[in-house]
């Protein structure tokens, strides 16, 4: 992963996630390039002369690209590379088209987790909508997260073939940082499986540290106890293909996962 894409509002929670972001990028020796996507207020354009609104998107796009440079300055790293603005009006979709132009691969976002209004967690942020569509993996970076060298990685499975196109990936990206990859599958069943029980898979076609089956009431806590206990710095899940309409409404595990993790959460996509 050597072309990282982050998107930002210049917010408190972005410019921790740039923190991580930056440090990230050079454990990976990649670049990164920083975007924030901009529109105008709604204005009646029937009555609102064309010249009128070309001279307001100006003006807005040099107010955008001096608060991009005043961003990343903060941050002044070999690193950094471009400082993009972008017009637009449903932000997941224009990060999804500029990822497939410029054929980035990995995006790095804040997310406030938890913070997140209830309308939010219903329809999706930001953040979680641009896992569902950004074309490549996605790293969500909770505001409370603080970078510290990744060293265990856990990805979550339900033993499934479709695992294998994210897990190439994930290898090829743990190789990099040096890191343990443990994979981890939860049982919600009564006595199915214990925490620490461990399947040695003879045929498995990936090398790991260890692998779990956790009982819990619920996949969440038994992934919370977990994260807890091996002390992961990295959790991986993998999004299958999803039509418009389930992405933007669909109560899935993963976004779940991004409005309460305080870990910072991998996403690989189908």
């Amino acid at each position: 992963m050597k072309k990282i894409l982050f998107p930002t509002d210049f917010s408190l929670c972005a410019e921790n996630a740039f923190n991580y972001a930056i440090l990230l990028a050079g454990e990976l020796n990649a670049v990164i390039d920083v975007v924030n996507i901009y529109s105008l207020p709604f204005v009646d354009a029937t009555n609102v002369p064309p010249e009128y609104i070309e001279q307001m998107l100006e003006e807005k796009r040099k107010m955008v690209e001096s608060k991009l440079a005043a961003f990343a300055n903060k941050n002044i790293h070999k690193n950094v590379g471009e400082l993009i603005s972008v017009y637009g009006i449903f932000v997941p979709q224009e990060i999804s088209d500029l990822v497939k132009e410029q054929q980035y691969d990995l995006v790095v976002m804040g997310t406030r987790g938890e913070h997140h209004s209830t309308m939010e967690k219903i329809l999706g942020s930001i953040t979680t909508n641009t896992m569902m569509t950004a074309g490549c993996p996605t790293l969500a970076v909770p505001e409370e997260a603080i970078w510290k060298d990744v060293g265990h990685i856990a990805f979550a499975t339900d033993f499934e073939a479709k695992d294998k196109q994210a897990l190439e990936q994930l290898m090829a990206f743990a190789g990099t940082l040096s890191a343990n990859v443990h994979f981890i599958h939860v049982e919600t069943k009564p006595g199915i499986g214990t925490m620490e029980s461990t399947v040695m898979l003879a045929n498995y076609p990936y090398k790991f540290s260890d692998f779990a089956v956790i009982n819990s009431p619920t996949v969440i806590e038994g992934i919370d106890r977990y994260i807890h206990d091996k002390r992961i710095d990295i959790l991986a899940l993998y999004i299958p293909k999803r039509g418009l309409w389930e992405r933007l409404f669909h109560n899935s595990f993963s976004k779940k996962m991004a409005f309460h993790t305080r870990t910072p959460l991998l996403i690989f996509h189908g």
